[in-house]
């Protein structure tokens, strides 16, 4: 495990949590990269966004 994926913290709107144990890191990891995957940027971005706020008005 690289010294990056030794830690997850997350921010809450009351406290933080840490998670240090690597099988729960993992999982984070897993879904960090399923998120990643179904990302978009720049034109693709700005065209789904259009699309939300089109369905909205």
């Amino acid at each position: 495990m690289a010294p990056r994926d030794r830690l997850v913290s997350i921010e809450l709107a009351s406290a933080r949590v840490r998670i240090t144990q690597p099988a729960e890191i993992a999982l984070y990891l897993k879904a960090f990269e399923r998120l990643r995957a179904l990302a978009v940027y720049g034109a693709a971005a700005r065209a789904l966004v259009a699309r939300a706020v089109e369905v909205l008005d």
